[in-house]
């Protein structure tokens, strides 16, 4: 019996043993130093892009750009655009509905002009802008133009194109322009990999009077 007892106390001594060395094993792996992995930067969906810059396009500046002939230069004004947000409560109600070839109440006098507007992807990180042209004889939308661009800095940073998503424009009463920026912002320059993307995104309509409504946003 003495003999059994010492093989017994021997046993567990031993499995005690294998436990502290696995123990120690597990503790020194996770005291291992590994470099954090900052998150992925995301843009608020919460809160609009900041307000797009627009003006009326004077009438030397509608003929120095070619633009003349899209309008009657006989009533063409200079109208300041109105911005609305169209996305958010009372303000969706005005919000104008397309129409194709609009018709003209013979009873108003209507104006033309031409509008530029710039507007931003709301990232100082990942910035994107657009530019957006359009005319109007007040009743239908005339000449359209969009173009988009964007830029990076950082080594694991990449601006990788931008899209003009256009929608209605001539003959109708209004012009969408979903404006969307793709970027890496987890680029690994030794693989040429990219880990992790963003796709800021905003969404505008523009009508024949020179009003703008901010229709949504997103990344």
């Amino acid at each position: 019996m003495p003999l059994m007892r010492r093989s017994v106390r021997a046993a567990v001594s031993c499995a005690f043993a294998a436990a502290a060395v696995v123990s120690l094993g597990a503790s020194s792996s996770a005291q291992t130093s590994i470099p954090d992995t900052p998150p992925t930067p995301q843009l608020s969906v919460a809160e609009p892009p900041p307000t797009p810059k627009a003006r009326a396009l004077t009438a030397d500046e509608i003929r120095s750009k070619g633009l003349a002939q899209y309008i009657d230069m006989s009533r063409q004004k200079e109208i300041a655009p109105t911005l609305i947000d169209g996305s958010q409560g009372k303000f969706a109600a005005s919000v104008p509905t397309p129409v194709k070839k609009p018709a003209k109440a013979s009873s108003r006098t209507y104006a033309s002009g031409c509008w530029y507007l710039e507007t931003q992807s709301g990232s100082a990180t990942y910035p994107g802008v657009a530019y957006h042209t359009w005319c109007g004889d007040g009743v239908q939308i005339t000449y359209t133009s969009a173009s988009c661009t964007g830029s990076t800095s950082g080594p694991t940073r990449r601006y990788e194109g931008c899209q003009n998503i256009q929608n209605y424009g001539l003959g109708w009463n209004v012009w969408d322009v979903t404006d969307k920026w793709h970027f890496c912002t987890a680029y690994n320059s030794y693989t040429g990999v990219c880990s992790a993307r963003i796709h800021p995104w905003q969404k505008n309509r523009y009508d024949a009077n020179g009003q703008v409504w901010l229709l949504g946003w997103g990344n």
